[in-house]
């Protein structure tokens, strides 16, 4: 095999038989053939070299001098030696430049054996003669240099020619590829239908253990290793390995895009040599032609799973306010009923009676606080939220705030510290008054009854800071960092406390469109929790607070 191996690299520029045999490694033997396929195949390769280089150029001789006999006997033409110029012009042009020199001395040879005084002898008595056969021979060596030139030429068009039909070939099917699978099929199917290479996706799984997909079966064991450790890696370029039962070598191409990772492809080069490396060199091209079809696919894909993402979150927003508004009216028909009672005399005797009444005000009070939630964030997803800003009191807010929700505080002690010097902030009162709300309802959700919540409103560095402290479960560092996320809940809230996780996320919109900032913060779990909102002040154009005197109020 090594002997075999070494005679078509000495052949290699100068036969394009064996060329063609050194650069275009076979694709693996059938089942049948295991053990000893390669050998055959060897066998066969040497036997075409030894015909071409051999066999056929003396057969063309033999001809020649058959035909040269023949008119000889028949006809009264004399012998001429450039008659052997046509064996080496057709060795020439069709086997190359070895089988053509094999076709001059053996030409030579027998036109001197045969037809040159003294015949069947390599004797030539005749000095004209010797000048003759000189000649001869160096026309033959040199127009046989020069055909052989030729038919490399052509044969190198021809080559070249057919590489850019299937490359025009496969850029046709790269433009008809919809998904990344069926351009990675055409990369497949275009390295082992036209460069005579092995080629498999090894997509990212077991490293060392477990079942292997159809695809990763038919690489060998410690190249598919290899693959995905570069895969895990996330490994760019390529790797060149050797599998060391056939000593055959491998090149591991990472498949990846800025939006994708795809797999590594596993390319069979055969066995080592100069040619692996032009054919290496072929497929890092081809794959960079592949990549900008890969990435234009990938952005699709991705603006395709973006636009659904943006319909079901229109179809969604528009079904939360559909159903919000169809609640709102039963809702307010429960709350309308639930107040009449109350006021009924014939129903304030019976403590029984009241406390149920008591119980549908409040829980009614509830679903009417996450269908308003619901309404805000629909508006919120549809319109945006614009401002109406007047200048405001901070304390009048914060007293809105509590008086809307003193049905939820009633349990809790309730401490409020408000600065009686606050100044006027520019904000539109209704959002903020919401968001402060929001504040407190979340303190009196998670802090247990009969438990402390603060209210505080104070100048802080220049801003107005409105604090809602509870002594509740607090924070985990998780929950932290998504606090204001859309829809959040806790993981340890789940099924214990009921709400949409709307709320704070509502908050910190309103708080944001007023110029402000809406903080959390925690000494951990069990420690309670600081909401803090912050507003800027505008001294220089915010309107004074001035008492009115007597006269004035008159």
């Amino acid at each position: 095999m090594k002997a075999f191996q070494s005679l078509l690299s000495r052949l290699k520029q100068s036969w394009p038989g064996a060329r063609s045999l050194a650069e275009h490694p076979r694709l693996p033997t059938t089942s049948a053939w295991s053990g000893g396929g390669e050998a055959v195949q060897v066998k066969f390769g040497i036997m075409r070299i030894v015909a071409q280089t051999a066999l056929y150029p003396l057969a063309c001789v033999t001809l020649t001098t058959a035909l040269m006999t023949l008119l000889l006997r028949y006809t009264e033409l004399e012998f001429e030696s450039i008659v052997y110029l046509t064996p080496v012009l057709i060795c020439a042009t069709q086997w190359g430049l070895i089988s053509a020199i094999v076709s001059i001395f053996a030409s030579a040879a027998v036109a001197d054996f045969l037809f040159i005084p003294p015949v069947y002898s390599f004797a030539i008595s005749d000095p004209q003669q010797i000048l003759e056969m000189a000649l001869f021979l160096l026309v033959a060596l040199v127009t046989s240099n020069l055909a052989a030139r030729v038919k490399k030429e052509v044969d190198t068009l021809h080559r070249h020619q057919h590489e850019i039909r299937n490359l025009y070939e496969f850029s046709r099917r790269l433009a008809l590829c919809s998904t990344a699978g069926d351009l990675l099929k055409a990369i497949q199917d275009y390295l082992s239908a036209h460069l005579g290479c092995e080629a498999h996706l090894v997509r990212l799984g077991p490293l060392y253990a477990g079942p292997r997909d159809a695809e990763d079966a038919m690489v060998p064991q410690p190249i598919a290793r290899e693959a995905k450790e570069m895969a895990t890696a996330r490994e760019p370029g390529s790797r060149l390995v050797t599998e060391p039962a056939t000593n055959s070598l491998w090149a591991l191409k990472n498949i990846t895009t800025t939006t994708a990772e795809h797999g590594v492809l596993a390319v069979n080069l055969g066995k080592p040599g100069g040619a692996t490396d032009e054919l290496n060199d072929r497929i890092d091209r081809l794959l960079l032609e592949a990549g900008a079809t890969l990435t234009r696919i990938d952005a699709a894909v991705a603006l395709a799973k973006a636009n659904m993402r943006l319909e079901s979150e229109i179809l969604r927003t528009a079904l939360v306010g559909t159903a919000s508004h169809e609640l709102r009216s039963p809702v307010a028909a429960i709350l309308g009923t639930a107040s009449v009672l109350d006021q009924m005399l014939a129903l304030q005797g019976d403590e029984k009676v009241r406390s149920l009444v008591e119980g549908m005000h409040v829980e009614a009070k509830r679903l009417d606080g996450d269908i308003q939630n619901l309404l805000d964030t629909a508006r919120i997803t549809d319109t945006g939220v614009k401002p109406h800003l007047v200048w405001t009191d901070p304390a009048d807010m914060i007293a809105a705030a509590i008086r809307q929700r003193s049905h939820r505080i009633a349990a809790h002690k309730l401490n409020v510290d408000v600065d009686p010097k606050l100044p006027l902030v520019h904000v539109d009162p209704v959002l903020l008054e919401q968001a402060v709300g929001q504040l407190i309802e979340n303190a009196v959700k998670y802090s247990p009854v009969a438990s402390d919540i603060t209210v505080v409103a104070r100048v802080e560095e220049g801003e107005v800071v409105l604090l809602v402290a509870d002594k509740g479960v607090g924070l985990t560092e998780e929950e932290a960092s998504h606090l204001f996320w859309r829809a959040y809940r806790g993981r340890r809230h789940i099924g214990n406390v009921p709400g949409l996780g709307l709320g704070l996320w509502i908050a910190r919109i309103f708080v944001a469109v007023n110029g402000g900032t809406l903080s959390a913060d925690s000494p951990g779990p069990g420690q309670g929790t600081t909401m803090s909102i912050r507003l800027p002040i505008t001294p220089s154009i915010a309107p004074e607070l001035v008492p009115l005197t007597n006269a004035q109020g008159g």
